[in-house]
């Protein structure tokens, strides 16, 4: 089967898909490890949550343009899409065989499903409807060997496989933690499938 698995993670306005927008995304590909971040301009200044940027380290004169940074780095939301739609399609795979794959990935999916929506681009939508969770994996796996940790957290499932977060809630170094992650829960997948 022709697919690719793309890890992504987003940094957020706050926790409502339909008030709250992506102002970082990161997306790297499995299969060659090309990763690229984004930084999004918001457009509802109004519902911005300052819990969010607190966690996220986002700035909000930044968000808002009023720093010479923030001009610079916060691009708008429609070039955005056009050069994340570039980067995937690099892949050759239909939208339906694009695997989006990360930590809590339905969080992040919601709010980029929405991104598209606000940006009158739904039809280009990049991704299909199956998804690959780290936590639910490992949540799974646990469940099999008749186990249940105190918690599936990136920072946690960090700790259990050894893999260090430079930065967390970063777009960018939570992808990077969470495809160690997947990679080495896979493996775990296959060693139990390898003795049957």
């Amino acid at each position: 089967m022709n697919f690719q698995i793309y890890c992504l993670d987003t940094e957020t306005t706050g926790l409502n898909p339909f008030k709250n927008e992506v102002i970082e995304l990161s997306i790297k590909r499995m299969s060659d490890e090309a990763q690229k971040t984004w930084f999004l301009k918001p457009k509802n200044i109004n519902d911005i949550d300052p819990t969010s940027l607190k966690i996220n380290h986002h700035n909000l004169d930044d968000l808002l343009h009023k720093t010479s940074f923030g001009i610079e780095r916060y691009q708008d939301q429609e070039k955005v899409l056009v050069d994340i739609e570039e980067f995937l399609f690099e892949d050759g795979v239909t939208n339906r065989n694009r695997i989006p794959m990360g930590q809590n990935v339905g969080f992040d999916m919601v709010f980029l499903k929405q991104l598209w929506v606000n940006n009158n681009a739904q039809e280009t939508f990049p991704f299909g409807h199956h998804v690959l969770d780290t936590m639910q994996a490992q949540f799974l796996m646990d469940l099999a060997k008749g186990e249940m940790a105190e918690s599936y957290s990136l920072a946690a499932l960090c700790k259990k496989y050894n893999v260090k977060n430079e930065k967390a809630h970063s777009a960018d170094a939570d992808v990077k933690a969470t495809s160690e992650i997947f990679i080495k829960q896979l493996k775990e997948f296959k060693s139990v499938f390898a003795k049957k």
